[in-house]
């Protein structure tokens, strides 16, 4: 049931993300909720979360329409980035988790850029994330402190901690 969870709000976090990106017509503000949840995982599980994030990974290839292993290489590195620099630093509270989202904001658009330029050399990818980088940033800052509880709230009912219950 623990890989289960994340596979579950992994799904969800892509499809609200396309939810909002076309229904809403919110293209370069849209949050990128899967970034969200793969700071998550690599925060509070590390490198055992590897295997869920090239997963969600290789589903939001498909969702998003890219070659089949550029978000899922994203991802990975993107899982493995959170959880080192977890090791070496304690992100608590509010402020600690507005400069992890905007940390790993940074990262996940450093990542994704130099994939595709690297796999993508001649597409406008790269020009786009140029553009992209004010808004996933302050994005990613602004939701990683408001959905870092609620997901530790799940994990906890998960696994039974007693002060989980209530939100």
């Amino acid at each position: 049931m623990s890989i289960l969870l994340p596979i579950l709000l992994g799904l969800l976090a892509l499809c609200a993300e396309l939810f909002v990106r076309e229904a809403l017509a919110l293209d370069s503000w849209a949050p990128e909720f899967l970034v969200v949840l793969l700071l998550f995982l690599g925060t509070h599980r590390g490198g055992r979360a590897v295997g869920i994030a090239a997963l969600l990974g290789a589903l939001a290839d498909g969702f998003k329409g890219s070659p089949l292993g550029l978000h899922m290489l994203h991802a990975v590195l993107l899982t493995y980035g959170a959880a080192a620099l977890a090791n070496q630093v304690r992100f608590r509270g509010i402020l600690g988790n507005l400069l992890l989202g905007a940390l790993g904001g940074v990262l996940s658009l450093f990542l994704l850029a130099l994939l595709s330029r690297v796999f993508l050399s001649g597409t406008p990818l790269g020009v786009r994330i140029g553009a992209l980088i004010v808004p996933q940033v302050t994005l990613n800052a602004l939701l990683v402190p408001l959905a870092f509880p609620v997901l530790e709230k799940l994990e906890g009912l998960l696994i039974g901690r007693k002060d989980s219950d209530v939100l």
